[in-house]
């Protein structure tokens, strides 16, 4: 058989197959059907790893972090700590939002307040410390808040409510001797009356878990600034700290 007719046949034959393909997809020539499989299969296997990744940046805490303090939501985020075995002495426990990015977004919130303002947030270690003065939120001896404490501490509350990070709050006091018909008889007492106070009325405007409370007294007097006046150093003593940890609550 002639070259001519062959290549004529094989020509007429894929112009069949071609009127086949194009009466099956629509229309158009058959290489259209190989490129559109081609496709299908490149954005399935693209879909397919993207299901497959985790999202372990930083950026993505620092992005819900500041979405859940702007927005008044809890955002899940990434970075969960590998699991370990439960038992008595272990508990499990996930990892909250960085407290590197934590630190300016609180020091932000806390601005707009006119006794928050004055609260220092002090990065000590794997914890983030809100200092509040107890002469700005307690009467001399009480530990009773304010009105305009109580509405600081719920301006406090709307910050700290879409954690997911552990809180305590732990009391300080001056090392003075209590007076004598005073309503609570010890440094120690006042201080843990004092940061209870500040923890029920964190939970009443809406914290969802009571934080661990501690009153530590005059115990921690000597770490606070040496050099300074005594009155200062009192006063610096005299706090309610809300300490804010790395790991989630339990």
């Amino acid at each position: 058989m002639p070259l001519a007719r062959i290549r004529s046949a094989v020509a007429a034959h894929e112009r069949a197959l071609g009127r086949r393909a194009g009466r099956k997809y629509g229309g158009g020539p058959s290489w259209l059907v190989t490129l559109v499989d081609l496709v299908s299969l490149m954005l399935a296997f693209f879909v397919m790893r993207f299901a497959m990744t985790s999202i372990e940046s930083p950026r993505f805490d620092e992005a819900a972090a500041s979405i859940s303090l702007a927005l008044g939501m809890t955002v899940s985020i990434a970075g969960e700590a590998p699991p370990r075995p439960l038992g008595i002495e272990t508990e499990h426990r996930g990892v909250g939002f960085r407290l590197s990015y934590l630190e300016p977004l609180l020091t932000a919130k806390l601005s707009g307040d006119p006794v928050l303002r004055t609260a220092r947030i002090v990065r000590a270690g794997d914890r983030l410390i809100i200092t509040l003065p107890s002469d700005l939120l307690f009467e001399a001896g009480q530990a009773r808040l304010s009105t305009t404490a109580r509405s600081a501490v719920a301006e406090l509350a709307t910050a700290l409510v879409t954690l997911p990070n552990r809180i305590d709050v732990v009391g300080h006091a001056d090392p003075r001797p209590i007076p004598p018909g005073a309503p609570f008889g010890t440094n120690r007492a006042l201080s843990l009356a004092r940061a209870d106070a500040v923890a029920v009325a964190l939970v009443d405007a809406g914290l969802s878990r009571m934080p661990t409370v501690e009153g530590m007294g005059d115990s921690r007097f000597y770490t606070i600034a040496p050099t300074a006046p005594m009155e200062r150093r009192y006063a610096l003593a005299r706090r309610v700290d809300v300490v804010l940890f790395p790991e989630r609550a339990p």
